[in-house]
């Protein structure tokens, strides 16, 4: 899509002189030159359908001269930023001259392009795809994708058929690929989430129904998929190597994306010049962690300078090759479910990187080099090793020079990181784990400057196993704006303040234990949408008090485990008015679902793991005496005690 390819590169050329005034002041009026050449008609790629000649060949072979163009420009930038930092004395003053001309030979060639736009004799849509209202419920009439949604339903493309894509994820790529449109007064994370709930409300991006209180995930229509595809590789968007026996491997050499399958010895030899800015691997198993694969990949590497995105999630690989030092335009770096070890020191070469997600990465050491203290345009650190072992150690003093900072999770905030964090202003998400109460009164203070925080998690050392206690939570006052909320180790008490998250929507309490009935607060928080009680409550017994008529008016997603409730005998109706999944795990002693369940009439999925044998006859359709309180939900899932039993035998044997 030409309009993207502009618009986007015209936001690059922006934040160039914003942000990296160093570099790039002594350019500036080159810079310029080339924006005001590119933005004089931006109106002709503000039109949703390009007025063409009738040989809509002529229009094709523009939009590509151009397109290469920009691409080319984009690549020379690129370059220069890597050759300066090199380069010193009278070697950094010539690279500097000829930069200069280059760019004031670059503004003459775009605009000679520019010069020779195609007619406007006929109306030809050209900005990728039209949907109609018969391939989406929701729209009534044909409509063209904006060209920040058009690239956005692409960037979703990238990923397998299958494949269940998580939203914050998503978000971290667009933003770290410069795939968003800026907004005055959002953040590019939160524009990227409105465009990813566009193209949700237009059918385009489908939810995966979810099994519990897990995180949403969604998939791109089938029925636009091939089409979209289509597109991506006559634009050059993306190759794909190794997706199928019968593909053709051979990479363009305009591609920017290349997303690798199956097996680490598909990772190409040959780039064919294409200068990739992103990588993704998908399916990879075992040949990563061998000598072969391991070598093919540090190749690859030594012949992709100017990547940006270096997606290795789930792929299993004991360390990453230190050549990744040496990808300074790298903006995402995603390593989740590995298995690396240690993280290489040359990772603090890294300036511009965005994101960097080490989580579920449980043999890696828990001290992260101190090198980590250069990552200045950090947004997005995703750390958590494991639930219930130990936080990752931020080396010395300095996390709270890391200002653009929005995410830290999987965190040890003990030897004063928990005061530092208080100079993070603009952090949205916190997770804290080997949280005591030597540091509970400096962490309750940090929190309190963070105005914008959404999101919190405290966790004691070992406190879904060993059963630590949390600090007494009594003196905190949670941040105005907080959404979500993630409590892990024994409480005492229910916190006072509890009742007074009024935009809480997301709330777990783990292996709390507690001895009164968190729900008598909590079934009146207005906007809570996901409840988890795993092991939360000790109580044998819960009845109508659980929730009242009208209790937990929003509430859609409710998790309750526990080892020793026995009984829930009843619930009122009106209770849970807006419910759609309920899911009940590890209530290993519950004989009966509660009377009055029949009522919950909005309830679409019922998730009993285990169940009872007993139970289980007493829920069947065939004459079950407790069959009459499920018959209306439309899913239902559950595993017998004897299944698991026979599972466990067979694995053993």
């Amino acid at each position: 899509m030409i309009e993207s390819s502009v618009k986007f590169f015209l936001q690059r050329l922006t934040n160039l002189l914003l942000q990296n005034p160093e570099i790039f002041l002594g350019f500036q009026d080159q810079i310029i030159n080339i924006k005001s050449i590119l933005s004089e008609k931006i109106w002709y790629f503000e039109e949703i359908n390009l007025r063409i000649e009738k040989e809509s060949g002529v229009a094709l072979a523009w939009i590509q001269e151009l397109r290469v163009s920009i691409h080319s420009t984009d690549d020379c930038i690129d370059e220069f930023i890597v050759q300066v930092k090199n380069r010193n004395g009278s070697d950094r003053n010539s690279l500097i001259d000829e930069f200069k001309i280059r760019l004031e030979q670059i503004g003459s060639r775009i605009g000679e392009i520019m010069n020779r736009m195609p007619g406007n004799t006929e109306r030809v849509s050209m900005e990728g795809m039209t949907f109609s209202s018969s391939m989406t419920s929701n729209s009534d009439s044909n409509y063209v994708l904006p060209y920040y949604l058009h690239s956005c339903l692409m960037y979703c493309c990238v990923f397998p058929e299958s494949y269940q894509i998580t939203k914050g994820r998503l978000v971290r790529l667009l933003v770290s690929e410069g795939l968003v449109q800026e907004k005055i007064g959002e953040t590019m994370e939160d524009v990227a989430k409105e465009n990813i709930e566009s193209l949700i409300n237009l059918g385009l991006l489908v939810l995966v129904e979810s099994k519990s209180d897990e995180r949403p995930r969604f998939q791109v229509d089938p029925q636009f998929r091939v089409l979209v595809r289509r597109k991506m590789e006559e634009e050059g968007f993306i190759a794909s190597c190794g997706i199928s026996v019968e593909s053709n491997d051979v990479i363009g050499s305009n591609v920017r994306r290349v997303s690798i399958h199956v097996d680490a010895m598909n990772i190409p030899n040959d780039l064919n010049g294409a200068r990739v800015r992103s990588i993704f691997m998908f399916g990879i198993e075992g040949r990563l962690t061998e000598e072969a694969g391991f070598d093919r990949l540090r190749e690859f590497l030594l012949g992709v300078k100017l990547l940006r995105v270096l997606d290795l999630e789930d792929i299993k690989l004991r360390t990453l090759p230190d050549e990744v030092g040496d990808l300074i335009h790298l903006s995402y770096l995603g390593v989740k479910n590995s298995d690396i070890e240690e993280l290489p020191a040359s990772i603090g070469n890294l300036r511009n990187l965005q994101t960097l997600d080490i989580r579920w990465n449980g043999k890696l050491v828990k001290t992260l080099p101190v090198g980590i203290l250069n990552l200045i345009q950090l947004r997005h650190l995703k750390m958590l090793k494991n639930s219930g072992v130990c936080g990752m150690v931020v080396p010395g003093e300095g996390i709270g020079k890391l200002k653009n900072l929005q995410a830290v999770t999987g965190l040890y905030a003990g030897e004063g990181v928990a005061g530092e964090l208080g100079c993070l202003s603009q952090l949205r998400r916190l997770g804290v784990m080997d949280f005591t109460e030597d540091i509970a009164s400096e962490l309750f203070l940090s929190i309190a400057k963070m105005e914008n925080l959404l999101s919190l998690s405290l966790e004691p050392k070992h406190g879904n196993i060993n059963g630590d206690m949390l600090p007494p939570l009594e003196p905190f006052t949670p941040p105005p704006l907080l959404q979500k909320l993630r409590l892990e180790g024994q409480l005492g008490t229910i916190p006072n303040w509890f009742g007074s998250m009024h935009n809480l929507m997301k709330l777990r309490l783990g292996f709390t234990h507690l001895t009164e009935n968190p729900t008598q607060v909590l079934q009146f928080l207005p906007n809570l949408r996901r409840l988890s009680l795993w092991q939360a409550y000790d109580a044998k017994q819960i009845g109508k008090e659980f929730c009242v008529a009208g209790g937990f008016p929003k509430l859609e997603f409710l998790t309750i485990a526990s080892h020793v409730l026995e009984e829930w005998s009843e619930l009122e109706e009106g209770a849970l008015p807006s419910l759609k999944c309920l899911h009940l795990h590890s209530c290993l002693k519950l004989r009966k679902l509660p009377e009055g369940l029949q009522n919950v009439t909005t309830l679409q999925r019922l998730n009993l793991y285990p169940l009872l044998d007993d139970h289980e006859e007493r829920l069947r359709p065939d004459g079950g005496a407790e069959n009459y309180k499920i018959k209306h939900i439309p899913v239902i899932s559950f595993i017998t005690n004897s299944m698991v039993n026979s599972l466990v035998s067979r694995d053993s044997s």
